[in-house]
């Protein structure tokens, strides 16, 4: 736990130092830790990690399996959660069990959920009743991998642990669950999380090109539940470990969870327990009395969709697919737009999509010629921007000659906007208007033209 301690502790410090790139382009893969919150009612998210299964709790507190009883738990108090599930691991072998209480308690070479040897118990592959049990219930679920393989090296904590080698077979394995949850349950996932949270992948590539792909947003979470730690040695104090925390926050501030993520575990702690099962009706209880509403993250992005304010406008094109927000789910409603921002906001996102898969599909091979109006903008293949403006360029959205000399860079001014809009969307009227444009404006005129 020292070394997993100091581990923490430079990747916060190294988060801290991403999140300040993290607004400088935008995505339409988002990473959702956190929403704004919203005014006039307190709302809340809980995730479920590494199920579905049917395990008894331990020790036992009741006759029913682990996830029936976090279902009727929720249900109980009128609270629906997010589940987010694994495929199996029961192809995770050949492997042995690591030492009891430490990372690696399941498996030295792979994950096994519930536990090693007993992987036919959890998964959507083989406990479909449990993912039509959840369903049934209004919960949601997103995909936490099939096989719940690392992306690529964690080498403090995971140091033996396999992993994926290219974004091909990180692709491979999230469709694959993603086509069993819709061909056997018509059910579309919206949200990913990478297993223990390792973005890199060893070709380079990241977990948010393998969630683009698949046009999902990233699962994250802002508060840690605390039901995956090794027991303290009492089964009631490990309980406390995962009250307190939410008690002394509403405590401190009632407004403290509103519009945050709590991260919980649909399986067993490295000590082989489940706290969580104990301490599900203390929470669900304390968030109750506060008056606030447990609801699955999808809902809670319709409630209030971006990190740092509410915008309507934005709002409405985010739900409809359109890349209006920054990696980091931030709107920053008041920077100068760029023409580059205008670009990636405006296109089609079904086309974009499309073209990304057929971009990543043949090996990063695109149409020259679409490739060479981007880089008349200063957009090559490596920027983020580089998709949509070849897509761009294939609509005719953009000069192919780039006459005005535009970049992605450029700051918007009232008469390049409506030149665009013109091309955009020519039936729409808009009055030029002085100096340059603010990203708020744009949201309400895209709005306008793009959801009629």
């Amino acid at each position: 736990m020292i070394l997993y301690d100091l581990a923490r502790r430079a990747k916060h410090v190294l988060k801290e130092y991403q999140k300040a790139h993290d607004c400088e382009f935008l995505t339409p893969t988002r990473r959702i830790e956190r929403v704004y919150p919203p005014k006039g009612r307190r709302v809340v998210a809980m995730t479920f990690d590494d199920g579905p299964t049917d395990i008894a709790t331990n020790p036992k507190i009741t006759d029913e399996g682990l996830t029936p009883h976090l279902l009727n738990t929720l249900e109980s108090f009128g609270a629906r959660g997010t589940f987010d599930v694994i495929g199996t691991t029961e192809f995770n072998y050949p492997d042995e069990a690591g030492t009891h209480g430490s990372f690696s308690w399941g498996g030295v070479k792979y994950d096994h959920y519930p536990d090693i040897n007993s992987d036919v118990r959890a998964g959507a592959k083989n406990r479909p009743d449990l993912i039509a049990r959840i369903l049934s219930g209004g919960h949601e679920i997103t995909n936490h991998g099939y096989r719940h393989i690392l992306f690529g090296k964690m080498k403090v904590v995971y140091g033996a642990r396999a992993c994926f080698n290219n974004l091909h077979e990180v692709i491979n394995d999230i469709m694959e669950l993603d086509k069993l949850l819709l061909d056997s349950h018509g059910y579309k996932m919206k949200l990913s999380r990478p297993p223990h949270y390792v973005d890199k992948i060893p070709d380079g590539k990241t977990s948010y090109d393998a969630y683009r792909y698949a046009g999902y947003n990233y699962l994250a979470a802002s508060f840690d539940g605390g039901g995956w730690l090794p027991s303290c040695g009492d089964f009631e104090e490990d309980v406390e470990v995962m009250v307190e925390p939410i008690r002394r926050a509403l405590e401190e501030n009632p407004e403290a969870l509103n519009g945050q993520i709590i991260f919980q575990k649909d399986g067993y702690s490295m000590s082989r327990h489940t706290p969580v099962a104990a301490a599900l009706p203390y929470q669900l209880e304390l968030l109750q009395k506060y008056g606030y509403e447990v609801i699955p993250v999808s809902e809670l992005l319709s409630v209030s969709a971006f990190a740092d304010c509410e915008n309507e406008d934005a709002q409405c094109l985010a739900n409809a697919g359109y890349t209006v927000a920054y990696r980091n789910n931030t709107l920053l409603p008041m920077r100068l737009l760029t023409f580059g921002e205008l670009v990636e906001m405006a296109t089609s996102p079904s086309e974009v999509l499309t073209a990304y898969r057929n971009y990543v599909d043949s090996g990063y091979v695109t149409e020259e010629a679409c490739a060479s109006v981007a880089k008349r903008y200063g957009v090559t293949e490596k920027h983020p921007y580089f998709i949509s403006f070849c897509v761009a360029a294939k609509l005719g959205l953009i000069d192919s000659e780039n006459s005005q000399k535009l970049s992605y860079k450029t700051k918007v001014t009232g008469d390049i906007f409506a030149r665009f809009m013109h091309t955009l969307a020519p039936e729409y009227e808009f009055t030029t208007t002085p100096g340059k444009l603010l990203r708020k404006h744009a949201f309400v005129h895209l709005r306008r033209a793009l959801l009629k």
